[in-house]
């Protein structure tokens, strides 16, 4: 069940990361290309998934890894940042320091040393890739400290400042489409997060295993939705981004 709706989520994740880059293409904003490459990114975790689902892989682990657990909240935040902040000069010096720490943090991934022995999905990989999957990394400070900072980064900023965003729009009665985007890009931030937590408690608790593994995709599945609809609804009526204006 887990594997088909990460299936699901990755064709969902094209179409739509599709949708937002043609809509870039033809309109213009950096925060419509970071949503996109943001969606893809989900497209990239979940093929490398399925070629994991077939047997041990060291390139889609990585790719897995890098994609997955590092750089999706925060390029989606970014994306969110360009559309909310005025100031000019701070998306775009804040997107460089993203930028640069992905590339850094790909050269890092592609450079550890991995246990292929510890692959031991035993015909569950979504589980395993939930819950087991460091067992196949070294424990070292950038292991312990990256993951945590870009995840944390990116999701104050996509749930955290669309909140903030919401309110404010709400709170001078102006924009009705950015009010209601920015409570989908909220609850999209959020859901993902909330799946890491019941993972982390299924960890210590095995009854809780298996439902784990399933609600934390279904989280992801009903995020790229949520902030799909989200990232509609906030660039209705607006193609030209704040930060540009």
């Amino acid at each position: 069940m887990s594997l088909f709706i990460g299936i699901l989520t990755t064709v969902v994740s094209a179409v739509l990361s599709w949708s937002v880059l043609s809509r870039y293409r033809s309109r213009g904003g950096t925060h419509l290309l970071l949503w996109g490459l943001g969606l893809a990114l989900y497209v990239v975790a979940g093929l490398a998934e399925m070629v994991l689902a077939l047997g041990w892989n060291d390139t889609a682990f990585r790719l897995w890894y890098w994609s997955g657990a590092l750089l999706i909240p925060p390029v989606l935040g970014q994306g969110t940042l360009h559309l909310l902040v005025r100031k000019r000069g701070v998306a775009a010096v804040l997107t460089s320091v993203v930028a640069y720490l992905s590339v850094a943090a790909l050269i890092w991934i592609f450079t550890l040393p991995l246990d292929a022995e510890k692959f031991k999905p035993e015909g569950d990989i979504v589980r395993f890739l939930t819950e087991s999957y460091r067992a196949i990394l070294p424990n070292s400070p950038v292991r312990r400290v990256l993951p945590p900072i870009m995840n944390g980064y990116g999701t104050l900023l996509l749930a955290g400042g669309a909140v903030y965003s919401s309110y404010l729009f709400w709170r001078k009665q102006i924009m009705p489409n950015r009010v209601v985007g920015n409570v989908f890009i909220a609850l999209g931030g959020l859901l993902p997060a909330l799946g890491g937590v019941l993972v982390k408690y299924a960890e210590d608790d095995p009854t809780l295993s298996g439902v784990g593994s399933i609600l934390k995709y279904l989280g992801i599945l009903s995020s790229v939705i949520l902030l799909f609809i989200g990232f509609r609804y906030a660039v209705a009526g607006a193609p030209t981004p704040a930060n540009q204006s």
